[in-house]
């Protein structure tokens, strides 16, 4: 591993005991299956850790912060705050593309792979921080990266794109649409949702996700794209 990770920790502001646990969160799996001899973990456990940690943080952030809001419109703040776009942000923020370890075909993928697997490499710095530093110490630290995003909440619109599309589609066509799976692949840890919206008897557009709900919501924002182009199912 020949990366300066003291130069990261400089921009992290945190100095770790453990450097194999920040060594590990940037560990890519690309990178421990070419390096079976040298790497013996990878970042996916750590990404899981970070990943509830995360989503613990900024739901007491989003409840203290917004006190008669409904539990549906809370999950919506939350899920604003924790989506991938703001975690590829803050990646970039932090530079993280220079530190993390691939494989030499994920070394050679296009920027906007790399940068997916900067996002949820930030969940797995984020788990990275918690087990060095406890919970506390990591909210304050990840409240630093998301302040923009929680300033930004207050004058957003949560209105999400299922609801969006449920209502155009009964405004202008008095029906609903309706999702179907059409399959789920990949490793248990990590599933991949193929999802189709439907409209009738048509299908509006179709959509992969690590959730059925991130599917079916990827669905639906392509279905609304579709239907304010033309004005009418296409």
């Amino acid at each position: 591993m020949e990366k300066d990770l003291s130069e990261f920790e400089s921009l992290l502001g945190i100095s770790f005991k453990n450097k194999e646990l920040l060594k590990t969160a940037l560990t890519h799996r690309s990178y421990r299956v070419s390096h079976k001899s040298e790497v013996k973990e990878d970042n996916e456990r750590l990404e899981f850790l970070g990943d509830a940690v995360l989503n613990l943080c900024s739901s007491i952030w989003v409840f203290s912060k917004y006190p008669l809001e409904s539990e549906g419109e809370l999950s919506k703040k939350r899920a604003y705050l924790v989506c991938k776009e703001t975690l590829i942000k803050i990646a970039e923020r932090l530079k993280l593309m220079n530190y993390i370890f691939l494989g030499k075909r994920e070394e050679k993928l296009d920027l906007k792979s790399k940068y997916n697997i900067a996002g949820r490499t930030v969940e797995a710095l984020i788990g990275a921080i918690f087990l060095e530093r406890g919970f506390e110490e990591t909210c304050e630290k990840i409240k630093t990266w998301f302040k923009p995003y929680l300033v930004q909440l207050s004058k957003r619109s949560f209105k999400d794109y299922k609801t969006q599309l449920q209502e155009w589609s009964q405004k202008e066509l008095g029906i609903s649409p309706f999702y179907k799976v059409l399959k789920i692949s990949g490793p248990p840890h990590k599933p991949c949702f193929e999802v189709e919206v439907w409209l009738g008897e048509e299908v509006l557009a179709r959509a992969r996700g690590n959730s059925k709900k991130d599917a079916e919501t990827l669905a639906a924002k392509k279905a609304l794209k579709i239907v304010k182009k033309n004005g009418k199912r296409s």
